[in-house]
């Protein structure tokens, strides 16, 4: 039937029962919604137009798609879940036209008019709850429509007025047709050809349409399985070239999520399942897109801050750990907008959710308080930068490297290896001693020297200990001291201090080492023994002191009296200055130099 047939016909029903003007519509007029009456006569005569369209497979028509935006600006549509689906609104407009076709013309015909509607706000059809109500808020004030409760019943009403006959004239059933045929894309000469067995009803859908998802539901399986194989090979291929080229897990995610649109615009427009089925599988397809999707977010965000965190600070600074965070918090904020649009896409409305946690939100808060606690002092202790990533802190009475700083809690790796999780909220409260942001390491050691020792040697011994710790380019000039600090329980004491110029601690023990050898050397060097207790001192064979070397030290003491350059209580800034790092470091034998040299 041609699209002038079908006006014609339009035009004559309305005329016959409603006495409207053969002028007041035509293909692609407005709906007129100003009365029970009118909203009535334009919902037949665009789900005419709509069908008409449909049974010829010229739904992309811009003549289908005018009546059909005008059949649904018919009916209120808030309480039909998955309104955006094509699929979903003509089986609704189906399912309204075969019930309205069954009712009697003096039912039809008693749809009040215009100046009739003025003080109603709804008018149910006879003996039934189908009704068309007048909408009292929104941009739609004052239009009436089929209500809500209609088309949501719609299906109940079907099946109790489906045995009864048309009221003008015997045709096929538009629904049962529905049931059966195919979406937009595929044809419906190629759906009806195949045998009938595949074209009965098994449950609400023939069975073609059940081995079709069956076999969509495996291609699409194998194919998301196939879109990670193919991410790992890309991230193993593409893995000597850096991590800006380790996306083929973002590709596999994107590749997931286009799979299932592209399954579910299948599902939507071909195999064009309806009812309770279509409303699992959707609910389905939409809860796989929705994590597929967040996993894409927060895999997007988490790459992004990688690459700047590594390119930009190494992946060790603070700020390269707060970036981290912070995109997992834009990635968890973004998702949590897809869900708010994933739950109206679905046709549920989010003011009862708004208005539950207005409520509840007192009870919610003190649930979360620990929760929030965490989030807010890890947020401080990136604000605060006293700590970073792969730094050694000690911590209370503990020691231990710094290993992640999350918006929960802090991990650490102590010295015995093992890793210490404490949550923000008390990490942010302990007296945090960040040991890798010492500028230099402090070095201090106190000698026991045998009392056996003259005063000339000890100040020769002091002299040259700190004449090497002078020399050494490791070591800072202030403060740097060997003193006599006293006698002691065992024997004289010679305390040495001086700061090493590095931050890493194998580096630290590294010098201390090499200085203390050179203090024990020049311990040797002036005849004098460390002291040990008593008890070791007689029973052991300990050497007396060299005469020859006590001799020495007094010549040295007495030459420096006579040149007046008595090192005491220290040297010249001219000395100083001539000596300053004049010892090599390492030594030029050490096997580090042959590797570096290598």
């Amino acid at each position: 039937m041609n699209s002038r047939l079908i006006t014609q016909r339009l035009l004559l029903i309305s005329m016959m029962f409603f006495s409207v003007s053969p002028f007041a519509h035509t293909p692609f007029s407005l709906a007129d919604t100003s009365s029970p009456k009118t909203t009535l006569v334009d919902f037949l005569y665009f789900s005419e137009i709509v069908i008409k369209h449909w049974q010829e497979e010229k739904l992309d028509t811009k003549e289908a798609k005018h009546a059909y935006n005008q059949a649904v600006r018919a009916m209120d549509l808030s309480l039909v879940h998955n309104r955006s689906r094509t699929v979903v609104l003509m089986e609704r407009i189906i399912l309204l036209r075969e019930i309205l076709d069954r009712f009697d013309t003096e039912v039809l015909q008693a749809a009040p008019d215009y100046d009739q509607a003025k003080e109603m706000s709804y008018w149910r059809f006879a003996n039934s709850d189908l009704s068309i109500v007048r909408l009292e808020s929104g941009s739609r004030q004052g239009q009436f429509v089929f209500s809500a409760n209609t088309i949501q019943q719609i299906h109940s009403w079907y099946r109790n007025m489906e045995s009864l006959p048309y009221a003008s004239e015997s045709r096929i059933d538009y629904y049962q047709d529905f049931l059966i045929g195919p979406g937009p894309l595929f044809s419906k000469g190629f759906i009806y050809s195949l045998p009938v067995d595949l074209l009965q009803l098994y449950g609400s859908l023939p069975l073609w349409q059940w081995l079709a998802l069956l076999s969509i539901f495996v291609v699409c399986k194998l194919l998301i399985k196939l879109s990670f194989k193919l991410g790992e090979l890309w991230n193993s291929h593409w893995e000597t070239k850096g991590q800006r080229w380790q996306v083929g897990r973002l590709l596999s995610l994107l590749s997931a999520v286009l799979i299932l649109l592209a399954t579910r615009r299948v599902i939507d427009n071909g195999i064009w399942i309806t009812g309770s089925v279509y409303q699992l599988l959707s609910t389905a397809f939409l809860l796989w897109q929705f994590f597929f999707a967040s996993w894409l977010i927060l895999a997007l965000f988490n790459y992004l801050a990688t690459i700047y965190a590594y390119h930009k600070h190494n992946g060790k600074e603070v700020d390269s750990s707060l970036i981290t965070v912070l995109a997992r918090i834009f990635g968890g904020l973004t998702i949590a907008i897809l869900a708010i649009y994933i739950v109206e896409f679905m046709g549920f409305s989010i003011s009862p959710i708004v208005a539950g946690l207005g409520v509840g939100g007192l009870a919610v808060a003190l649930a979360i308080r620990p929760v929030l606690e965490n989030v807010i002092n890890g947020l401080t202790l990136y604000a605060d930068g006293g700590i970073k990533i792969g730094e050694l802190c000690r911590y209370g009475d503990k020691l231990g490297t710094i290993e992640s700083i999350g918006l929960r809690s802090t991990r650490i790796r102590t010295l015995e290896r093992s890793l210490i999780t404490i949550p923000n909220s008390e990490f942010a409260n302990m007296e945090i001693d960040n040991l890798e942001r010492r500028d230099k390491r402090r070095m201090e050691h106190t000698f026991r020297v045998r009392s056996e020792l003259t005063r000339d040697q000890l100040r020769l011994l002091l002299v040259n200990i700190r004449r090497v710790l002078l020399r050494h380019p490791q070591l800072e000039e202030e403060p740097l001291r060997a003193r006599f600090m006293g006698v002691g329980e065992y024997g004289i004491l010679v305390n040495v201090l001086a700061y090493i110029r590095c931050r890493d601690h194998d580096e630290f023990m590294a010098v201390q080492e090499d200085v203390l050898l050179m203090v024990m050397r020049q311990i040797e060097i002036v005849g004098a023994q460390l002291a040990f207790s008593n008890q070791y001192q007689f029973a052991g064979k300990l050497s007396a002191v060299d005469e020859a070397l006590k001799e020495k030290a007094s010549n040295t003491v007495k030459q420096w009296h006579d040149t007046n350059n008595y090192p005491f209580p220290d040297f010249s800034f001219e000395y100083k200055y001539e000596i300053k790092d004049t010892i090599i470091y390492p030594v030029t034998t050490s096997a580090i130099r042959k590797n570096a040299t290598a």
